[in-house]
């Protein structure tokens, strides 16, 4: 009979277990995710490199050519905001924040995972709040027609970079929640 049901089967490789599909959408997400971060980090370079020289140029003018550039100051300026606020969710993705590890070494083995989801779960709401209070603020400003003063740009764009950087995190921490085995958990990291 176990040669009968052999014959029958062709493929010898165990059958894979179904995934829920949360877990399936949370690692379509994920790699959704995983593009964006990619460009977020390209722009985070861009960004670096940009007001690094933006700032070696207003340094020359202003003190070899004693002439200063009004609007270096603003390009700088607006540049660390959008580099902060996406490098944000970069850092996120990678684990990268600070963190206290002081409860999770006290937390036997089998507690480590779920007290890693109420953090992930805590963390996307805190950021999808401020997502939220960040948005509604820039649209204010869009509605204001604030503009900066050197640049004459809307300050709008500026304010932008609030929502969108924690609309990312929110997104990478709800997806960590649900997909917590990608995050690290070996023991040096509790020590």
């Amino acid at each position: 009979m176990v040669v009968a049901l052999d014959r029958e089967r062709t493929d010898l490789t165990p059958p894979r277990p179904r995934t829920a599909p949360v877990v399936r959408a949370a690692v379509a997400v994920d790699r959704v995710l995983g593009h964006v971060d990619r460009v977020a980090l390209a722009l985070c370079c861009v960004l670096l490199v940009g007001i690094s020289a933006d700032v070696l140029v207003a340094v020359f003018f202003r003190y070899v050519l004693n002439s200063s550039l009004m609007w270096a100051e603003e390009v700088a300026r607006y540049g660390t905001v959008w580099l902060v606020f996406l490098g944000l969710s970069c850092a996120h993705r990678r684990g990268e924040h600070v963190s206290v590890q002081s409860l999770l070494r006290r937390l036997p083995r089998v507690g480590v995972p779920t007290a890693r989801v109420v953090t992930e779960l805590t963390t996307t709401v805190v950021c999808a709040v401020v997502a939220y209070l960040g948005w509604e603020m820039t649209m204010t400003n869009f509605e204001r027609g604030q503009v900066s003063p050197a640049l004459g740009m809307p300050i709008s764009w500026v304010y932008l970079s609030i929502p969108v950087g924690f609309a990312l995190m929110a997104a990478q921490s709800l997806v960590r929640a649900v997909l917590p085995a990608q995050q690290k958990s070996s023991p040096e990291e509790l020590d």
